[in-house]
């Protein structure tokens, strides 16, 4: 059933019909800075959206709740998906009898793709930010996008190209993070304000943004981050967690969190809506596979990157699958492995804290780190990408209401 609209049916006299769908944090979180800079146009909209926490706060007509679609591997992938079928289907009917003006995309490629190609068939014109297959692993994919989206807003020079090559209309907008990749205090207020000792190092540990990332990653980080005080007892450590305004985090509850670190023995912080501002003031941080790891790129802090997904997902995605050469954003952007990734049988506590040390007690090492995350900066544009998408998606509009 559709979720009743947030802010009521107080849209102006003839506005212009915007679908939009975000399946996963990060998503969501672009999806809803994008809508605000549409908005601030000024422009009559009427917007439906499946989106997260952060959608809802936007004024739009909210269909689906996606906050917690995301999946990692086949086992949760395969559990999600009679929900997500049920889903399509449903916004496929929407589709058809409400006909929107425009169908705005972000991310969840595998999902998004397929109200692509029905929109198609409806004569909806289309817009994908954060398009499919961004490191052609499989370059069907990108040609049966370029196929099918009226317009790809690509976010990296080599995502531009590669769809260019493949007969897309394709603009490259940039990234959005480097403007929302940005601390909001200096080094002396973000002490303060997390109640740490400036005068002792600070590790981040950031286990990604999904409930099993929480559940499986964090506590080979605490493990890790225990023997990494055993050698260097003046660090100190943080959690930073995005700001839900309610009880629990990426759904786990706060206090089970809170219980969780507690019973790791280490004196570690939970800092909620600051992400920014702790992957400034880090020394190092250890993190998952993800958008996060990108952003941590822009504020050029070094890291170590980790990811494990269940044997049967590894087993899965070596048959039938052509698997990456690496995991880590800034690495697949430049080509070659210049921040450390333990994957897998490699993400180990052990493994994790060797790296750790000898990051931390190797200056040259982390400014050569620094150096290949500036390289790898250059390939996400300008500041305004949001507003470049904007840009595109009224266009659309105005098209669409030509045609009409």
């Amino acid at each position: 059933m559709l979720a009743p609209s947030n802010h009521g049916d107080g849209t102006p006299p003839n506005p212009k019909r915007v679908m939009i769908v975000a399946g996963e944090t990060s998503g969501d979180m672009y999806a809803a800075s994008l809508l605000d800079v549409m908005f601030a146009r000024g422009e009559p909209l009427e917007v439906f959206a499946v989106g997260g926490p952060q959608m809802r706060r936007r004024q739009v007509k909210l269909l689906y709740d996606s906050d917690d679609w995301a999946a990692i591997g086949y086992i949760e992938s395969i559990k999600l998906a009679p929900r997500l079928l049920m889903v399509l289907r449903k916004l496929y009917r929407f589709l058809e009898t409400h006909k929107p003006d425009l169908l705005i995309l972000v991310d969840y490629p595998g999902f998004n793709m397929r109200l692509a190609r029905r929109a198609r068939v409806f004569g909806i014109p289309t817009l994908f930010y954060f398009p499919p297959s961004k490191f052609a692993t499989n370059p069907d994919d990108v040609a049966d996008a370029a196929r099918t989206l009226t317009c790809v807003a690509a976010n990296f020079t080599f995502t531009y190209k590669l769809y260019k090559e493949a007969g897309a209309n394709v603009e490259f907008v940039g990234h959005p993070l480097i403007d929302q990749a940005q601390p909001t205090m200096n080094r002396k207020e973000a002490f303060e304000a997390f109640a740490l000792d400036p005068t002792r190092p600070v590790i981040g540990l950031c286990p990604g943004s999904r409930k099993s990332e929480l559940i499986h990653l964090l506590p080979v980080m605490l493990e890790a981050a225990k023997m990494i005080a055993a050698k260097k007892p003046n660090l100190q450590f943080v959690v930073p967690v995005i700001a839900t305004g309610s009880s629990d985090v990426y759904g786990i509850s706060k206090s089970d969190l809170r219980r969780q670190l507690d019973e790791s023995q280490l004196p570690v912080k939970i800092v909620e809506g600051r992400i920014y501002d702790v992957m400034a003031i880090s020394e190092l941080l250890l993190i998952s596979s993800g958008t996060a790891t990108l952003e941590a790129t822009h504020i050029g802090t070094p890291m170590i990157i980790g990811y494990r997904v269940s044997l049967f997902t590894e087993i899965v995605a070596k048959l039938f699958n052509k698997l990456p050469r690496f995991i880590g954003l800034p690495n697949i952007i430049i080509g070659r492995q210049a921040v450390p990734e333990l994957v897998q049988h490699d993400f180990t506590p052990e493994n994790l804290a060797r790296h750790a040390l000898e990051l931390l007690e190797s200056p040259e090492r982390r400014a050569e780190q620094k150096s290949a995350m500036a390289e790898a900066i250059t390939h996400l544009g300008k500041p305004g990408a949001h507003n470049r998408v904007a840009d595109l998606a009224f266009e659309l509009l105005r098209r669409q209401k030509s045609i009409r």
